[in-house]
C-alpha cells in the first residue's frame, strides 16, 4: 500500500492516520501480490513505487481523462518494471500483484484497476461498489455460466485474468466517479470483501473514527476466516467545491472511460476491458471489443512518449486552476497480522 501527497511529493507514514491538504491531493495505491511472501511482496511495492513515480512526475491537470490516462500508463510502466525484474532474479519469476489507485481531480475520483482488488465510496450509510473485479467468477457471471449463488462458493473463485507482472502488457481499467463533501473512498484486498458480507463492511467504514473503522474492517475479516492478505486504506474527503449529500441519492453511481475516445463519447456503462480479457480467457463467445494501442495512440512506451491524447490536453489547456483537497486517510496495516493468526 502507498498513499503519497501529490502536492509534496511526500510518501505518507501508514503507521498512523494522515491529513492531506493541497490542489492535487492525494494517490492512493493498493497492492496485492501474489507469487510467494517474497515474490508478491516485492511486486507489490515495486507497483506502489513505480506508479506513485510515474503520476508524481506527470503535470498536474484538471482534466479527469487526462488524469486517467496518466494513471493508466503508470500503471503499465509499473508492469514492465516486474516483469524485467522477475527476468532478471529467477526466484521472482511468476510474481505479480493487483493494482487499485485513486487519484482526485475536481469533484471527481479517478481509478485504474488491474486484478480482484476494489475500491468503493461510503455515502452516508451506502457503501457503493465503483470498479469491477476482474476474475474468472465475475467473468462467468456476466456471461450467465455461473449464478450469484454458486459463486459463492466456485472453486475458481480467486482466480484473475490479469495481473501486473503476469505478462509484458496489461490493460487497464479506468472508472471515475463523482464525489460528495464527507464521502470516504475505500480500496481493499480481496481478502477483505470476499470474507466480509457487504452490509457489514458498510457498517464498519461508516464508523466516526477513521481509524476504529479500518481496525474493525480488518478484524470482521479475520474473525470471518480470512486467510488471504487483508488490507484497507480509507480516505474522508473534503473541498470547496464538493456539493453537499444530497438526502436520498447515497448511492454512488459510476463510469468507465475508454482512453481511445475523447469527450462524454468515451464514457461507458459497460466495462470494454472486462470483456477483452474474458474473451482472452474463452469466457464470452462472439467478437471481442477491439483492443486499445498500449497507449490509446501509440503501441509501445518509449521513455520519451510521442504525444498522446493526454499531453495534447495539458499543452492546450495552458494555466490550470484547482479544486483544493483535504483528505483524512485511515491506514491499517493490521492485516497481514490478523491474516497469520498474530492478533
Amino acid at each position: 500500500m502507498l498513499v503519497a501527497n501529490l502536492d509534496s511529493s511526500e510518501v505518507l507514514s501508514l503507521a498512523e492516520p494522515q491529513i492531506v491538504e493541497g490542489e492535487r491531493g492525494p494517490l492512493l495505491v493498493l497492492c496485492d501480490g501474489m507469487g510467494g511472501t517474497a515474490g508478491g511482496e516485492v511486486a507489490s511495492g515495486m507497483a506502489c513505487a513505480e506508479i506513485h513515480k510515474a503520476t508524481q512526475g506527470s503535470p498536474p491537470t484538471q482534466d479527469r481523462a487526462v488524469l486517467a490516462r496518466n494513471l493508466r500508463r503508470a500503471v503499465r510502466l509499473a508492469n514492465q518494471a516486474v516483469v524485467a525484474r522477475a527476468k532478471a532474479d529467477k526466484s521472482l519469476r511468476g510474481m505479480g500483484t493487483t493494482v487499485s489507485c485513486a487519484a482526485l481531480v475536481s469533484n471527481t475520483v479517478v481509478l485504474a484497476q488491474v486484478g480482484d482488488s476494489r475500491a468503493y465510496v461510503l455515502r452516508g450509510k451506502t457503501l457503493s461498489q465503483i470498479t469491477r473485479d476482474q476474475s474468472v467468477v465475475r467473468a462467468l457471471m456476466q456471461s450467465g455460466q455461473l449464478s450469484k449463488e454458486r459463486a459463492a462458493y466456485s472453486m475458481q473463485r480467486g482466480q484473475i485474468l490479469q495481473a501486473v507482472g503476469a505478462s509484458a502488457d496489461v490493460e487497464v481499467s479506468l472508472s471515475i466517479a463523482e464525489l460528495r463533501n464527507g464521502d470516504r473512498i475505500v480500496l481493499c484486498s480481496d481478502g477483505l470483501h470476499e470474507s466480509v458480507q457487504h452490509d457489514a463492511m458498510a457498517k464498519a467504514c461508516a464508523m466516526e473514527s477513521m481509524q476504529d473503522a479500518t481496525a474493525s474492517l480488518i478484524k470482521l475479516a479475520h474473525d470471518e476466516g480470512g486467510m488471504d492478505n487483508i488490507s484497507v486504506l480509507l480516505a474522508e474527503v473534503h473541498g470547496g467545491d464538493l456539493r453537499a449529500p444530497v438526502l436520498g441519492e447515497d448511492e454512488v453511481r459510476f463510469t468507465e472511460l475508454d482512453p481511445n475516445l475523447e469527450g462524454e463519447s468515451a464514457l461507458s456503462s459497460t466495462s470494454m476491458v472486462g470483456r477483452r480479457l474474458a474473451h482472452r480467457a474463452g469466457i464470452r463467445k462472439g467478437a471481442a471489443p477491439a483492443r486499445l494501442p498500449a497507449t490509446a495512440q501509440h503501441p509501445a512506451i518509449p521513455e520519451d512518449e510521442v504525444a498522446g491524447p493526454a499531453q495534447r490536453a495539458l499543452a492546450a489547456q495552458g494555466r490550470v486552476h484547482f479544486l483544493g483537497w483535504f483528505a483524512i486517510i485511515g491506514i491499517s496495516l493490521l492485516g497481514l497480522a490478523y491474516a497469520l493468526g498474530l492478533l
